[in-house]
């Protein structure tokens, strides 16, 4: 293998696309140099996770086969027991933790790289296992003689003395095969089947088109106005020009701080409007099927399917919850644009350049335009200058921290692994273990910058469930800046922070979940419930004693300046209003797609935004915009569920301040949390737990409170 650069066919690609990587091995690229190929991986051991990640189609095919295979032998194992023979170990266990199932590690290392590998046909490979494991999925939920054989096993005495926990699994896959169709004709079985594998290639086509996009729009230097000279320059191409393009790192700090309002105009029209090409229809296409299998499984809607086994429990209670907190903060929201449009006025009449509007008059504010003068709103009038603070908060140092931070919280210890198999060079990985006993607990990687063909927002992938000795593996895929060419450290806004806090809460769920099988597809936390965890630990980020660790200023390292400190805390439900407006349509949205009268068109989708976003945000629509383009929660397992954000919030914030808010760093209420909350995963319910976690029925006072919406 050739060493030097200049003959070496990748290392031009790679010095073009910074974290770019190419994922082949050594004997696929002869003629690449060392730094463009994968090293040979290292033998799977107890201290590593039990992965082999696929470095070609072929091995990804292969995995997919004997998923497949292993598959067949379970169900023919199981209908194979004798009916005076069936016990709980023999037919129930293998039930929870079949072979297609996340207990499975190739199921994971045949899909997982649709989201991260550098390799596009590799990805194109891993995204067709997810296909092939939800048929299998489909198939072994709707078998008449796998039901019968659970349903046969809920009559036997052994039933009566399962554990709690034994319990949970019998009942909740009975009913599965129940939801699944198999109390319907065998001619309606075939449709709902044929339904919901429409449903996923429709999911999965627009899931590319985001995944794939290769939007890039060029601005002068001069119209970035405002934006830092690292971001400028870090853009700049050869031509003087600076390519953006439509992911988080390039669209939010254009957002908060480019002064021409021409260039925010022209990256949010190219987000709603122009990119992401037939997935308004793809939108369309989905909920037609989703209202189809409902009606087929005698529900309404798609809404009313999916609450009824939440803890939500209708979209009826989903309105009489959500309307009492939009009433409370429409005025806010009026009052929050009314005082933007101040600033933008102040700006037309040219205290702030780029401004497409004149002065002397009235000014509109667009949505557009929120996020620049909600910035300048929080620097001028509080004095939370978001670009200052980003000086606090390099990226290492902020990991670093937060895993610090939630070892002590929660009582656990985690180690760095350096030597493992991995799917690109910045990715890193951690086993977890119990502080007290030293047992593992599981393992999570990390794998922070964008790139091409990588999953674009920040999500935790619950790679593996436990499953008697196999510890839990789960992975957080973000898309943070990262250090720039020269060396220089990568920033965070303190929303970023709050970002990566709440998304590691998500991976400690998944570790510290207990028992076989756990949050597996037949003992998940209610989609309503999932998000509060995370959410409630977001609280630490706006305490001053996590914010100075969190803190160290890049050049100096000090922490965070107490006037700069304290302007942060008060300022933090600054627009309050206009966000939880926001937060409330998209929610609301959501369910009107997935509600009674479904829009039968792309047009019809058009014309129901073009309705709702003024109504409740209070904000025109711009025309042809329509942000269901590229909401990708409403296009996977979040349908229906994304006023569960609003509704874990309320949750999140009555579990702070009655457990942790006087005491954040008090370990007897952290573990007590990750006991009552995190372990008990989705068995049983979650109600319950978190009345016993509580003392008492959770409340909206806290939220109210803490959100600025009532005095406290």
């Amino acid at each position: 293998m050739s060493t030097a650069a200049a003959v070496c066919p990748c290392c031009d690609e790679r010095a073009q696309k910074l974290a770019a990587f190419t994922f082949l091995p050594a004997s696929l690229r002869p003629d690449a140099c060392e730094r463009c190929v994968l090293p040979a991986r290292p033998e799977l051991s107890d201290d590593l996770p039990p992965f082999a990640w696929p470095r070609t189609a072929a091995e990804v095919e292969a995995g997919i086969a004997q998923v497949e295979a292993q598959y067949q032998a379970h169900v023919n194992t199981i209908l194979a027991i004798p009916e005076a023979e069936i016990t709980f170990d023999n037919t129930i266990f293998p039930m929870m933790c079949p072979p297609h199932f996340k207990t499975n590690p190739l199921v994971c290392q045949s899909k997982h790289l649709q989201h991260c590998s550098t390799d596009a046909v590799v990805r194109e490979a891993a995204d067709k296992a997810t296909g092939v494991f939800a048929k299998l999925k489909a198939a072994s939920k709707t078998n008449p003689e796998l039901y019968k054989k659970a349903k046969l096993f809920t009559t036997l005495p052994e039933y009566a003395t399962l554990s709690v926990y034994n319990k949970h699994f019998a009942d909740a896959i009975v009913a599965s095969f129940e939801a699944s169709g198999l109390g319907l004709s065998a001619e309606d079985q075939a449709l709902l089947q044929s339904l919901k594998d429409q449903d996923t290639a429709c999911c999965a086509a627009y899931k590319k088109t985001l995944g794939e996009d290769k939007t890039v729009l060029t601005f002068s230097p001069e119209e970035l106005a405002g934006c830092t000279n690292d971001f400028v320059e870090g853009h700049k191409k050869e031509h003087g020009k600076c390519e953006i393009k439509l992911n988080y790192p390039d669209i939010i700090p254009i957002m908060d701080s480019c002064s021409v309002e021409a260039t925010r105009q022209a990256l949010s029209k190219a987000r709603e409007v122009d990119a992401y090409p037939g997935n308004l229809e793809l939108v369309a296409e989905g909920i037609a099927l989703r209202k189809q299998i409902a009606a087929l499984l005698g529900r309404s809607s798609w809404a009313a399917h999916c609450t009824a086994t939440r803890m939500s429990g209708s979209p009826e209670n989903i309105k009489s919850f959500i309307d009492p907190l939009l009433e409370k903060c429409r005025e806010g929201c009026q009052k929050d644009i009314e005082v933007l449009a101040e600033f933008k006025k102040e700006g037309a009449g040219g205290d702030l350049p780029g401004s497409t509007e004149g002065g002397g008059g009235s000014v509109e504010i667009h949505a557009h335009d929120t996020a620049y003068y909600s910035n300048l709103r929080m620097k001028r009038d509080y004095g939370v200058d978001s670009e200052a603070i980003r000086q606090y908060f390099p990226l290492d140092h902020v990991v670093k921290v937060t895993l610090e931070i939630y070892q002590e919280l929660l009582s656990l210890v985690f180690v760095e692994i350096k030597d493992f198999d991995t799917w690109h060079p910045d990715v890193r990985l951690f086993r977890v273990n119990d502080e007290a006993s030293g047992e593992k607990m599981g393992f999570f990687y990390i794998d922070l910058h964008p790139r091409e063909g990588k999953y674009g927002h920040a999500a935790i992938f619950h790679l593996l469930k436990r499953n008697k000795d196999q510890v839990p593996v789960d992975c957080m895929l973000c898309n943070l800046p990262a250090p720039s060419a020269d060396g220089s450290p990568a920033l965070l806004f303190h929303d970023d922070v709050v970002t990566f806090f709440h998304e590691f809460g998500h991976i400690m769920h998944g570790l510290c979940a207990e028992g076989d099988g756990n949050a597996t597809t037949y003992a998940k936390c209610p989609r309503d419930f999932v998000e509060a965890p995370s959410q409630m630990l977001e609280n630490w980020c706006w305490t001053s004693v996590a914010l100075k660790r969190l803190s160290c200023h890049k050049d100096t390292n000090e922490t965070l300046p107490d006037d700069l400190l304290e302007a942060m805390i008060k300022a933090k439900n600054v627009g309050v209003g206009l966000q939880m407006a926001r937060q409330i349509y998209l929610g609301q949205l959501d369910l009107a797609i997935h509600g009674d009268d479904v829009p039968a068109d792309a047009s019809g989708l058009q014309a129901l935004v073009d309705e709702m976003r003024p109504r409740i945000t209070l904000l025109k629509n711009p025309e042809g915009a329509n942000m269901l383009r590229n909401f990708g929660h409403l296009m996977n397992q979040y349908s229906a569920a994304y006023y569960g954000y609003l509704w874990a919030e309320v949750l999140s914030a009555d579990m702070w301040k009655t457990v942790f808010e006087a005491d954040p760093f008090n370990k007897d209420a952290g573990m007590r949390y990750r006991k009552q909350v995190l372990a008990v995963g989705g068995v049983g319910k979650i109600s319950e737990h978190l009345a016993g976690f509580l003392g008492r029925e959770p409340s909206q006072d806290a939220f109210l409170e803490s959100r600025g919406l009532v005095e406290a």
